[in-house]
């Protein structure tokens, strides 16, 4: 049941405190500090690069390049990691450190303490398992436990992360809940705002304009769609990656919604910065796959994903 797999899931990776993470956090962020081809070296990326892609095509029709690059990014993804490690262990230690060694809110780019995020999550995966297990002494057999109940706690204690690609669209299963490249920091209240909504584009918000009046340090949510203030052609990216990497793990009742020419247009508006590079190197590093939308920005407008369009 539902209960019984948080509630494990949760035992498994509390530990007795988050002084590894820490330590290890504040090593990264003093090696970037005295060098910054620590953070990323382009040479020895593109020679990753040129290896990694060596035996697929740039050219071709549409739906070759996409059953192509879907190989390739399956294939290449050997080391596949539950949520916890993925968040705890590499997240906020390297993958999503900037090159001043802070973090920044994925939909707001305000930025962060990544020490400081590490101690939150603990505090609030301990909450979680002691809610969990209040709620199942309250009842006398696991079906009478509320899957709602369940959710008002996850609501109420969240994470400072956020799955490009919600949860609820895959059933919250792995490779796909811990797969780093959709994964990135965020602050509790944008989580929330955003819900489970799929990306859109309002004619009455401008985010990018400096009139703009909705100033909210995370984006605009109304119809059950969502437009971030920041972030877009990052989170356009990685929810193309996942698309080229579970084509079939989707559920129907999300996949009509999902909008790729408007994420292919984010993609082109805002391009690839030094900070997606890094994660990609990073998480090629930790996953053994890359996402190719940063490494070949081309490929975006020439793929053809095989998911019915939003009208």
């Amino acid at each position: 049941m539902e209960i019984r797999k948080q509630l494990e899931e949760l035992q498994q990776w509390q530990g007795d405190d988050r002084s590894e993470q820490i330590a290890i956090l504040q090593e990264n962020q003093q090696y970037i500090e005295v060098n910054e081809n620590v953070y990323y070296d382009e040479q020895e990326d593109r020679q990753a690069m040129e290896q990694y892609y060596r035996r697929v095509p740039v050219d071709g029709d549409g739906l070759t390049l996409f059953v192509m690059y879907h190989r390739l990014v399956s294939r290449t993804h050997k080391r596949r990691l539950p949520y916890f490690f993925s968040k705890d262990e590499y997240l906020y230690t390297w993958v999503d450190l900037y090159p001043d060694g802070s973090v920044r809110s994925i939909y707001s780019g305000e930025r962060k303490d990544p020490k400081i995020l590490i101690i939150q999550d603990y505090d609030t995966m301990k909450k979680r398992h002691d809610e969990f297990r209040k709620l199942l002494k309250k009842a006398r057999e696991w079906e009478q436990i509320e899957i709602r109940r369940i959710k008002k706690i996850e609501q109420q204690w969240k994470f400072n992360a956020e799955h490009v690609v919600p949860q609820s669209w895959f059933g919250a299963r792995e490779p796909m809940k811990g797969d780093l490249h959709h994964l990135f920091v965020c602050h509790p209240k944008c989580n929330t705002l955003r819900s489970n909504f799929p990306y859109a584009d309002f004619s009455f918000y401008k985010p990018e304009s400096p009139e703009e009046k909705i100033q909210n340090r995370c984006g605009v949510a109304e119809n059950g769609y969502f437009e971030p203030e920041y972030g877009k052609g990052t989170v356009a990216r990685a929810m193309l990656y996942f698309l080229l990497r579970y084509p079939n793990t989707i559920a129907k009742a999300f996949r009509h919604k999902i909008d790729v020419p408007l994420l292919v247009r984010w993609h082109q508006e805002f391009p690839v910065t030094i900070y997606e590079k890094h994660r990609n190197r990073a998480i090629f590093l930790i996953q053994g796959n890359r996402n190719p939308f940063i490494d070949i920005p081309s490929l975006a407008e020439r793929i053809v994903f095989p998911i019915k369009l939003v009208p």
